[in-house]
């Protein structure tokens, strides 16, 4: 995967997100740009699925990295549809795995 979401070529976590995705069984050859309202988007809503985690694992309900794997296995089945969405949602699984 070679992204430029945070206007990197090659951000931190891009290797993270190829590992996720070739353990996942999704290839991690895909070459996607993204604009800066896009790298936005993308953010603001990484950062609500990150909130929606804490609040589930707060409340008990599902510890982040049961979330995480979730997320990880879904992103898999959105690339068969979108590979870029499917890569953003495979980067997601992976801070929020590591985040934890």
């Amino acid at each position: 995967m070679d992204a430029m979401i945070s206007g990197l070529r090659n951000p931190p976590w891009a290797d993270l997100a190829r590992v996720l995705r070739r353990w996942l069984g999704a290839s991690p050859n895909r070459h996607v740009r993204f604009s800066e309202a896009d790298r936005a988007v993308i953010t603001a809503q990484g950062k609500a699925l990150m909130l929606l985690a804490t609040m589930l694992h707060a409340r008990g309900v599902m510890d982040m990295e049961e979330f995480a794997g979730t997320l990880g296995v879904f992103s898999v089945v959105v690339a068969e549809d979108n590979a870029a969405e499917g890569d953003i949602l495979a980067v997601w699984a992976g801070l929020m795995k590591d985040g934890r």
